[in-house]
Formats: structure tokens, C-alpha cells, sequence
């Protein structure tokens, strides 16, 4: 762990303490504000101010305690979302990888082919309209349709390690398949699909928040930072700090993300 630390760049730190700050603050804020995320804390459009760091909103609502409640939603989304399809996936796609069975590999290849042949977006919407809108829904569409990405990523570096001498000198000494998946081809394939899922994390919250804002994600009156900004979107010129406030925190957010995921792609791509 502390050999892959010190392989990060000083970019990647700065994504991380930018990370960091905001895991804090959305677990703190909503602890020890005295205010509730959900129910009016003072008068409708109280511009940012000693009381009201953020301001109120629309209901009275205090702003600064809704957008770091939000942060704990979307980052948690974003870290179940990204997880649970990168294990799922990165497995799949060795196995695929690692297969010498043509038909079997044939068709899950099909299937893998057929979800990232859509739009990652255009893909949830479709997948919302089957098992409904809200947390829940969300949750079941990342699940089910983001594991097929990282089983490309894992495959394509599978089948280069197949012809490798270490791989072939298991065959030699009569090693179990389980035995090569997980010694061998996991081992050299996880820095790859981790590297692609650290980008996707940003993907995730960018589309979370994208689809609430359009109505189909996290229901309201729960704080999420696109439906905040969807709330906002009306009252732009009366009281901006609605949209912006919860619009910097996720764009932060991508950035610290992006910067420790540029950081660890380079590495991944230096141990080729």
C-alpha cells in the first residue's frame, strides 16, 4: 500500500486531500449543523451570511447543510456504483480472458458487446424505465449495466497475457485454472479495470446528478446536488447561490477524482 502511494504524483495528493475535505465535511456538517438538510431552517432566498453560510433555498432550507449531505449520497452512489460493477467485471473479463472455450467466450463477448454498444447514460434511462425512477432503481441500473465496461478492459488484457511464458509455464506444471485466474491473471489485470474505474468514478457522480436533475434519479426532498441545481435552475437571478453552491462541490469533486485517477492510469500504463 505505501509502495503504491509513493508511486502517485503530486497531483494525484492534491485529489486526494480535495477528496478527503469532502468526505469530512459530508460527514460532519450534517452531524453538527443545527440545522436539518431537509426541513426550512429560516426564510425563503436568504442570501449566503454568518446564520446561513450558503443561503436558503426556496423552502427555507439551509443550503451549506443540504450540499454536504449530498456530498455523503452522491459519493457513496458513485463508490457502490463504481465497486461493486468493477469486482464483478474485472472478474468476468479475466475469466473470458483466460478461457480457451470459444463458444462460451463467444457469447459472453456478445453480451458485453451489446450493453457497451449503448450510451452509458442512454443505457440507465432504459434500464429506469424498467425497474422504476428514485435511490433504489439508481442503484440497480449502475449495478447492472457498469460491470460490462471492466469486463471489456479485463478481457483485452487477459488474452495478452495468455501467450506470456509464466502464464504458459502453468500449463507446464499442471496448475488448476482457479489456481491461474487468481495468482496470475487477476493480479496483472486489476491495475487496468482500478485505473478506468478511478475515471468512471467521476462518470457516475456526473450522471447521478445528471439524471436527478432531469427527475429520473434521487427523489426529492433527499439533497443531491443535481436535483438541488434543478431546484435552483429557477430562481438563477433572484438567488444563484441555489445551483452554484451544490455545482462547485460536484465539480470539485471531479477534479480531485480526476486528479488521482490521472496519476494512477500513468502508473498502470508504466508497469506495462
Amino acid at each position: 500500500m505505501l509502495a503504491a502511494l509513493r508511486r502517485l504524483s503530486k497531483t494525484a495528493y492534491v485529489g486526494i486531500a480535495i477528496l478527503v475535505v469532502m468526505v469530512l465535511m459530508g460527514l460532519v456538517v450534517p452531524l453538527l449543523s443545527p440545522y436539518s438538510p431537509i426541513t426550512s431552517a429560516g426564510e425563503q432566498f436568504e442570501p449566503p451570511g454568518s446564520q446561513h453560510f450558503f443561503g436558503t433555498d426556496s423552502l427555507g432550507r439551509d443550503v451549506f447543510v443540504r450540499t454536504f449531505a449530498a456530498a455523503q449520497l452522491d459519493l457513496a452512489l458513485a463508490l457502490v456504483g463504481v465497486t461493486i460493477p468493477l469486482l464483478v467485471g474485472t472478474i468476468i473479463g479475466a475469466m473470458l480472458g483466460s478461457t480457451k472455450n470459444v463458444v462460451v467466450s463467444t457469447l459472453w463477448q456478445v453480451v458485453i458487446d451489446a450493453i457497451n454498444a449503448f450510451p452509458f447514460i442512454v443505457l440507465l434511462i432504459g434500464v429506469l424505465g424498467i425497474v422504476g425512477t428514485g435511490l433504489q432503481g439508481l442503484l440497480i441500473a449502475l449495478l447492472a449495466t457498469g460491470w460490462a465496461r471492466y469486463a471489456r478492459v479485463a478481457r483485452t488484457r487477459a488474452l495478452t497475457l495468455r501467450d506470456v511464458e509464466f502464464v504458459q509455464a502453468t500449463e507446464v506444471l499442471g496448475y488448476s485454472r482457479a489456481r491461474v485466474l487468481l495468482r496470475h491473471f487477476l493480479p496483472n489485470v486489476y491495475s487496468e479495470t482500478l485505473a478506468y474505474g478511478l475515471s468512471d468514478f467521476v462518470l457516475v457522480i456526473i450522471t447521478v446528478a445528471g439524471l436527478s436533475y432531469l427527475g429520473l434519479g434521487v427523489r426529492p426532498p433527499t439533497p443531491e446536488w443535481g436535483g438541488m441545481m434543478a431546484d435552483g435552475r429557477l430562481f438563477l437571478q433572484r438567488a444563484w447561490w441555489i445551483t452554484v453552491f451544490p455545482g462547485l462541490a460536484l465539480s470539485l469533486t471531479a477534479i480531485g477524482v480526476s486528479l488521482i485517477a490521472e496519476s494512477v492510469v500513468g502508473w498502470a500504463k508504466g508497469e506495462e
